[in-house]
This record gives C-alpha cells, structure tokens and sequence, in this order.
C-alpha cells in the first residue's frame, strides 16, 4: 500500500506539473481587452489596458513598451505607454482586416529585471479556415497506405512490472510490430483489474524523445490506458540515450523525409496509430467500441489524426494540438508547430509543401465525425490560435471547445476534469 500511495502520489503530481501554468513572476504584467471575450468584429479597434502588479500592488508611473502585429508574425508597430497615478495605461489597437487574431505584447524593466505578457485579440475567429488544401486522393493514399500496413503480422511482447503494478490496475511495457516487418510501436499498457470488457485510452505524448512509465492515472478511473512513444524505440530506457538521440540522430525529426509523403517522419507515426488501435481491439478485456485518442501538443495532433484515420476511435480529447495549418507562414498568415515554411524561398519548398498536405492535422480533422471535446487559448505561441482555431472550425462531428483565452501552451485544471467526466459520461460509465 506504501508503494501504491507513493507512485501515485508521485504520477499525479507529474502530470500536474506537465500542465502547470508558468511560474509566478515578481512582476506581472497583465494585458486587459475592453472586450470580455476578447473578440470583435473585422476593423473594429480594441482598446488593451496594461498594467504592471509586484506583491499584489499595481506599479504607478512607470513606463511600458508595447507593440502588436498578426498572430506569431513581426510586430507592425511599436509604441511606449506610462501608467497613470492609479497604475493603469490604455492603448488602442486598430482592427484586424479579416479574420483572425492581433497579438499585443507588453514589456517593462523594473528594478534591473525585465517582464513581459501578451494577450490575443480575436477577429471573428469562427470564420477561421485552414489555408492548407486537401489533396484530391488524399483518402485514397491514407486508405493504400493502411490496407499495406495491415498485412504486416502483429507481433506483439509483454513484459508485466511487478513494481509499478498493484492491488489496482496490472502495468506492461509493450512492443507491437507495424507498418513493416521489423518496425515496432513500443508503449506502456496499464490495465485495470476489474472484470469484464472496458473502454480504452490511446494517449498519445507531446513532442520530444524521452521514456515512459507507468501507471497510467486513467486506468484507476476504469480505462484501459495504453500510451505509446512515436519514433519506434523503446519507452524504458536510460535517460541518457533519449538525450543523445535528440541532440544527434533524432534532431529536427519533424521534417525527416519531408520532401516525399512517403518517406516523411510522420507516416510511420500515424500508421503506428493504427497499430495501437489493432492491438487494444484485440484485447478481450476492451471494448472495441469505447477507444477515446487523448493528447496535447503533438499528442493533441496525433488525437485528432488517429479520430480522423481510424473510425475505431469514438471519442477524443485534443488540447492546443499541433501542426494545424503548418502552410499558413507560406501563406502569409502564423502557422502551426513547428512553424515551418517561414522562408518562401527555402531549398524544394513546394515539394515539402505538398508532402505536409497529406499529414497536416486540420485536413485530418475534416474526416473526424466523432464527438470531441478540445481545449486550447488565445496566448499560445506553440500552437497558436490562429493555426488550432482554423483546424477545429473544420471538425464536421460534435464538439465542445474548453476555451480558456489566457492560457498559453497549458491548461488549467478544471480543463482536464472537465474532459475526464465527458469521457467517462460518453461512455456510460
């Protein structure tokens, strides 16, 4: 029982800190729409009210830079603004021409220190489409490129962990063969103890090289939780190899083969996916027709991907999820993470260009038709709004937006709560 309270002690507040906002600052500084919602109408001009709070007092009299410009590109213009005898500064920001968002940030030096904040303004946001096409065969690519990976033999290893088990759930790092003969998907398997078919969790990580370990929390809510890496090595290795392979072999793996759709890092990736789904479908103790995708970042990219690929998904939580509309900086407009594209002029663009077509998440989202819940805010500079904004407008099935417009690329608790019981009331338990 020591053992069970520690570990789960010690994941919780893992995965808390995973989602924490960012750390308290000496001096914060808040930027304050006259708008509730932070949203206005194409060339309506918003007024921002900035002011600077150290030890729960508002700073009078000091003086604040400021500028504004489109989402995530160059500032248009740059100004200073000093707060009044109550500690307040007001500036007017002129209204963006057609959809989309202004980004207005704040900064000021104070006593040796300097401190910043930003807020995005939203111009009829609900308009926002994708500037990425969809290509013409693009189902028919993904449906060839399945029906080959189906063929491969799913061979699959167990290894049970007698130390990260206990009286609740029974924890397995996995190894599943996809794609092709040789290629394995690796994760970390964490099955309730408790009797009869359950519904399931595919969670899926955010960008980086790193282990695995479980328990996975979702299994003590009654979820058979299965999370896997997504560059086919092992999940249970020493620290350091993670950390070799992203300074060398592994560095920049987000346009590995980007000049070939099929040669692209991400294809082996999302066919992995599919494997993932093949196997929890197998398992007798899942039922095949509760498979919920849950990720963030890159894992929130993945969910989406997996929903719109593989009709066994049948819910799906996404939070800020990357490489939506990953065209828009060639298009004139912010793109999603990683932000490629922002040198028009690069070697062989338009052959990446066509290549990402085929693995961007907001095409992906034009096939999910399943209920979704998803999260993100208007501060992100990761996945910003105007690249996640546009890919959820596209989404044909149900969804519920758990819109919290300050955060930036994390969440507040009541976010993830709030999905964990629209999961489990999607699937009656």
């Amino acid at each position: 029982m020591k053992h069970f309270l520690l570990t789960v002690s010690f994941l919780f507040a893992a995965f808390a800190a995973a989602l924490a906002q960012p750390k308290q600052e000496f001096v914060e500084l808040y930027l304050a729409p006259d708008h509730e919602d932070w949203t206005y109408e194409c060339g309506q001009q918003a007024k921002v009210m900035i002011y600077a709070v150290c030890q729960n007092r508002l700073l009078k009299d000091i003086e604040i830079e400021y500028n504004y410009g489109p989402d995530n590109l160059d500032p248009v213009f740059r100004g200073t603004v000093k707060t009044d005898s109550k500690g307040f500064a007001t500036v007017r920001i002129p209204g963006a021409k057609q959809p989309g968002f202004i980004n207005v940030k704040a900064n000021v030096n104070y006593e040796g220190h300097r401190y910043s904040g930003r807020t995005n303004l939203a111009y009829e946001p609900e308009k926002l489409r994708p500037t990425v096409t969809l290509p013409d065969d693009f189902t028919a690519y993904w449906e060839d490129a399945k029906a080959k990976a189906a063929k491969v033999p799913m061979l699959t290893k167990l290894r049970y962990c007698e130390e990260e088990s206990d009286d609740r759930v029974d924890v397995y790092y996995i190894r599943i063969q996809a794609v092709r003969p040789g290629t394995h998907v690796y994760g970390v398997l964490t099955v309730p103890k408790t009797e009869g078919p359950k519904p399931a969790i595919l969670r899926l990580p955010g960008a980086a090289i790193r282990s695995f370990h479980g328990p996975c929390e979702f299994a003590y809510e009654g979820f058979v939780c299965l999370e896997i890496g997504v560059h086919g090595i092992p999940v249970d290795q020493d620290p350091e190899m993670y950390r070799a392979l992203e300074r060398d072999g592994m560095s920049g793996y987000t346009t590995k083969g980007i000049e070939n759709r099929d040669s692209y890092y991400y294809r082996r990736t999302y066919l992995s996916l599919v494997r993932a789904i093949d196997y929890l479908c197998s398992r007798p103790d899942v039922d095949s027709n509760r498979i919920a995708a849950y990720g963030g970042s890159q894992g929130g990219m993945l969910s989406i991907v997996a929903a719109g690929l593989d009709k066994r998904i049948s819910a799906l939580f996404a939070y800020f999820p990357a490489f939506c509309d990953v065209c828009g900086y060639y298009n004139g407009r912010a793109g999603g993470w990683p932000h490629l594209f922002r040198n028009p002029s690069e070697k062989n663009i338009e052959a990446k260009l066509n290549t990402v077509r085929y693995f961007d998440t907001a095409n992906f989202a034009r096939f999910v038709e399943v209920p979704g819940i998803y999260a993100f805010g208007y501060n992100d500079n990761v996945c910003c709004p105007t690249s996640t904004t546009s890919a959820y407008n596209v989404i044909p099935g149900p969804k519920q937006l758990l819109l919290a417009r300050d955060t930036g690329h994390w969440l507040y608790p009541w976010q993830t709560e709030t999905a964990m019981e629209w999961l489990k009331k999607q699937f009656g338990m």
